[in-house]
């Protein structure tokens, strides 16, 4: 009697024997869940349920594809051939996904009304098992085209929501579904479920660390006003958003991400007004962070501060330090201009709300300050200025502020403030520490580096051109850079050891006298510094060219010595049209060259005044024409280039003022808190509306009341020849026919033999795989399931010659080993031990042993020899290598390491062996029942610039369940020499494909 009580999140797995008219026997081994399905498919190839088995319990699985069409009509013959013909049509088009993706796309469309014909569900089904067939080849492009597919296809025809939800919700199906997938599957649930599924979405992108697609905070509003009780839904956002902030793709630098943390700063800043129940949720939110801020970098670590340094409150103040003290950690290993500013207003911000904790901690916080601006590129904002800008200079820089510490502004600005407000023993602590960090020359003060000093003021004189900086602010940067450049002897100052000094700073003739100059010019441009952007230089008179800009262009290439379509505003076309009308420049690529065979002979005044008046500084902001530095007048440089090209027009007046507004520095501020109440934090409930656990008895395996009997088919006996052929032969007679009769071959019961024939190379595949498993994970084979698989020749052929363990022992080695040699239904198991002693042993468990469990293999290899035979299933002869000694210790070996393959083929092979494989690391998990261990093994199949190039393969290892990694010492031997082979054998398949 099997017992149906079984738990929710379990599913029962049974043997079942299987019987055909002929008669044979067939034994496969089903799960719960899909044997409605799989009991039609046996049916319609002629087998029926004869007796079933309960083997064990195991979580429930997912019915695959195509498998679970089949349980739509269990009585229609019919409807199962037509799923049978458009399975086949799909693995010929899923053939040539490795290859030909965009053929496979095109015939995924083309069967579309195959399935379509079946259901609309059908077809949903159809695409859902393209995207996982491409994304198992790292293809999540085609993927995602995929998906869009089954959009479409849910806009025209009535696709079930459970459909739409298990291709959104499915990492197998791509980590980023489409938006319109999204929508498409929010549409056919009810509000709250649809709520959820957004935010599941959102979170399953956050738990990847990939992009939020845009539109995402905004669907969430949406969703939210249509709903019952808008307020509930609000609540429930912000109770889903709470729970992300552990997430380390929340503090993403940029992107539709940055919506999400503004809602966190509201809720952070709302949490301070909550009372005791706001201090619950923030101590909840400050433990999480403080568990994730060793795993961000800087960017990240500055966004964790955008959104605690708007609460403006003392309570923050620990929390605060100690994602400050990280985020000082990080500038000293990365260059991040942005973080730097950060950094110097969350210095500002406890200097204002928790100077005592800064004084508690000044010791620390100064070398590690010193420490983080101690770069060519931050030095001067720190270094200089820390030590108020030099007082010799009497700059106006000196004298201390007297109004509150400014909230914005450049960079530079917060960095003065930083030395106006911080508490003196930080200022004093962190002097001393870059007095001590000066020993390297390339960080020595201005007076003994004078290259450096170049450098320094070189970028001070772009900080006061740029017309985003304040007035006042950058007079004090050009006193700095006048005062730095009447220090610079010119002799010690060459092109060589200026680009030593700061890598990003290339002039080809630095002299004092044009920084000087550079200094002057701007300072009469204050008033107006967008005449000195490159937008606003005047332009030549140039023979063919009418356009103003398309002078200016040329001006600028001969210039910046080349020219980018991206940094001017314009394309291709526009410079392809420029280098038609003039021989001075050539167009290539989105880029504008001088050519400069036009101007040989000429005097060289305009190369001479470029090489030592301009200049480009990259800042972290993308590649324009605002890092252009300029030491001369514009219009210099316009006369300079009319003269050497031999033209002494009148020159065109400069652009018009942009009527774009510069755009704000500081960060946008936080929206104002609603006034809701402060939600619980809410990680794990976005599914709970979309998976309920099912609670109904799963339809179990049974006897088939429709079990033939007879093998008479019209007269005629139906029998299997000596080579599994089918024979008809007449009643009475005893040869079978030549061919078989109309009569015979027309009925559908020997059209499901003949099927049932064509199926048996797919069943000894799935035995050969089930029968590997067991030997794999060591697990104990009961003496009835084994009495059963002998009794199929699948299995029987491939139970045969294997060392078995007939004392199965948990845990230790096996014992009892025997070669199984014969069987009989009344005596059981005959077995041939090392001694040649055969016997009959009755039927008894045993275990299938893994040739690396075996003391020493080589005898047993020695008796198969004298006895003549070999083993259709290999056990004896496999691949036992395992990992060096030298490696046994570590979590990860390099052994399979950089072996040339192709990338897409490596997947499809790394999944013929059983791996988990998509975008990033091939898994697969193990069982070793007699130790009771469970590991995943993972390998790096490489990462190509596209998934069908050519790569390189990268380390493999071992990880617990809950993801730590393992040593190889600490995982059974047979995982550690399978995984290995399996991948070695994945890595021979895909190396002749390697282009």
């Amino acid at each position: 009697m099997i017992d149906r009580a079984e738990p929710s999140d379990l599913e029962a797995v049974f043997l079942v024997r299987l019987r055909s008219l002929v008669p044979a026997v067939r034994v496969v081994e089903v799960h719960a869940d899909a044997w409605p399905a799989r009991r039609v498919v046996e049916q319609h190839e002629g087998y029926f349920a004869e007796d079933v088995l309960l083997l064990r319990y195991e979580p429930r699985r997912e019915i695959p594809f195509p498998l679970r069409l089949h349980g739509a009509s269990p009585d229609d013959l019919a409807f199962h051939e037509r799923v049978r013909r458009a399975s086949r049509v799909f693995l010929r088009a899923a053939a040539l996904v490795e290859a030909r993706p965009r053929r496979a796309e095109q015939a995924f469309g083309a069967i579309e009304a195959l399935f379509e014909a079946i259901g609309p569900d059908a077809a949903a089904s159809m695409w859902i098992e393209a995207a996982r067939t491409f994304l198992a080849l790292g293809d999540e492009e085609h993927a995602a085209r995929c998906l869009r597919r089954l959009a479409r296809l849910s806009r025209r025809a009535p696709v079930s929501a459970e459909m739409l939800v298990e291709a959104t919700m499915s990492p197998r199906a791509g980590m980023i579904p489409p938006g319109d997938l999204v929508d498409a599957a929010a549409e056919r649930l009810d509000a709250p479920a649809g709520l959820a599924l957004r935010l599941g979405v959102l979170r399953r992108v956050l738990e990847a660390g990939r992009d939020v697609p845009p539109g995402t905070m905004a669907a969430l509003a949406s969703a939210a006003r249509a709903a019952a009780d808008p307020a509930a839904a609000e609540a429930r956002i912000d109770a889903a958003l709470l729970g992300c902030v552990g997430l380390a793709g929340t503090w993403a630098p940029a992107g539709e991400v940055s919506l999400v943390r503004a809602r966190l700063a509201a809720l952070w800043a709302h949490s301070h007004v909550a009372g005791e129940h706001g201090e619950r949720v923030r101590d909840d939110l400050a433990r999480t962070l403080r568990g994730l801020l060793a795993d961000l970098d800087a960017s990240r670590l500055s966004a964790v501060l955008d959104v605690l340094l708007p609460a403006r409150s003392h309570d923050d103040g620990s929390l605060v330090l100690d994602v400050t003290r990280c985020l000082l950690g990080a500038l000293a290993r990365e260059n991040d201009p942005a973080a730097e500013d950060t950094c110097a207003r969350a210095l500002l911000h406890l200097a204002d709300v928790a100077a005592p904790l800064l004084f508690e901690h000044a010791d620390e916080l100064g070398p590690a300050l010193a420490l983080a601006f101690d770069k060519p590129a931050s030095r001067p904002l720190l270094a200089a200025l820390c030590a108020d800008l030099d007082a010799a200079t009497r700059s106006r820089l000196g004298p201390a502020e007297t109004g509150p510490p400014p909230r914005s502004g450049s960079r530079v600005r917060r960095a003065r403030s930083l030395t106006r407000w911080l508490p003196a023993p930080l200022v004093a602590a962190t002097l001393s520490a870059l007095v001590s960090s000066a020993a390297d020359p390339t960080f020595a003060p201005a007076a003994s580096s004078p290259a450096l000093a170049f450098a320094w003021a070189l970028r001070l004189l772009g900080l006061a051109q740029d017309e985003r900086t304040s007035v006042d602010l950058a007079e004090g940067a050009l006193s700095l850079a006048e005062a730095l450049a009447r220090r610079i002897d010119p002799r010690l100052v060459s092109a060589t050891n200026l680009s030593a000094a700061d890598p990003t700073v290339h002039l080809m003739r630095p002299d004092p006298a044009a920084l000087l100059r550079g200094v002057a010019l701007t300072r009469a441009c204050l008033a107006d510094r967008r005449s000195l952007r490159p937008e606003r230089w005047p332009a030549p008179a140039l023979p063919g060219i009418e356009d103003p800009r398309d002078a200016r262009f040329v001006l600028l290439a001969w210039a910046l010595s080349s020219l980018e379509a991206s940094e001017a505003g314009s394309h291709h076309l526009a410079f392809a049209r420029i280098a038609e009308a003039t021989p001075l420049v050539r167009a290539g690529a989105g880029r504008l060259s001088p050519s400069t065979l036009a101007l040989r002979g000429a005097s060289g005044s305009f190369a001479r005044l470029a090489e030592a008046g301009v200049l480009r500084i990259p800042t972290a902001d993308a590649p324009s024409l605002r890092d252009v530095v300029l030491l001369c007048a514009p219009r210099e440089l316009a006369e300079a280039f009319a003269r050497d090209v031999g033209l002494s027009p009148p020159l065109v007046a400069a652009a018009p003022a942009s009527s774009v507004a510069p755009p704000h520095l500081d960060p946008p501020a936080a929206p104002a808190p609603r006034e809701l109440p402060l939600p619980d934090l809410d990680p794990a409930r976005s599914l709970a509306d979309l998976s309920p656990r099912r609670t109904h008895a799963a339809a179990l395996p049974a006897r088939d009341p429709a079990l033939p009997l007879s093998p008479v088919i019209a007269g005629h006996v139906v029998s299997l020849g000596p080579r599994g052929e089918l024979h008809v032969t007449p009643e009475g007679a005893s040869s079978p026919l030549r061919r078989v009769p109309s009569s015979v071959r027309n009925d559908d019961r020997y059209r499901a033999l003949v099927r049932g024939r064509r199926a048996e190379r797919a069943h000894k595949h799935e035995a050969a795989r089930l029968l590997d498993d067991h030997m794999l994970g060591a697990a104990r084979i009961g003496a009835a399931e084994l009495a059963w698989l002998l009794d199929d020749p699948a299995y029987a052929s491939l139970l045969r010659h294997l060392v078995l363990a007939t004392r199965p022992r948990e845990p230790g080695p096996p014992e009892g080993l025997v070669l199984l040699w014969a069987w009989e239904p009344t005596r059981g198991l005959g077995v041939v031990p090392l001694d040649y002693d055969a016997r009959w042993i009755g039927w008894t468990d045993v275990e299938l042993v893994h040739p690396a469990d075996l003391p020493d293999v080589a005898p047993w290899r020695v008796l198969l020899d004298d006895l003549g035979v070999k083993q259709e299933l290999p056990q004896l002869f496999r691949d036992l290598r395992g990992v060096p000694d030298d490696e046994l210790d570590a979590t990860e070996s390099h052994a399979l390491a950089r072996r040339k393959t192709s990338g897409a083929a490596l997947r499809r092979a790394l999944e013929d062996e059983g791996f988990c494989t998509g975008p990033g690391l091939a898994t697969r998990t193990f069982v070793h029942q007699r130790s009771r261990t469970t590991v995943t093994a993972w390998f790096d199949p490489g990462s190509p610039p596209w998934p069908r190039d050519a790569t390189s393969s990268g380390a493999f290892g071992f990880q617990d369940p809950s993801g730590a990694p393992l040593t190889f010492r600490a995982v059974p031997r047979p995982l550690v020499c399978e995984a290995r082979a399996r991948v070695e054998r994945a890595l021979a398949r895909a190396a002749s494909r390697a282009r």
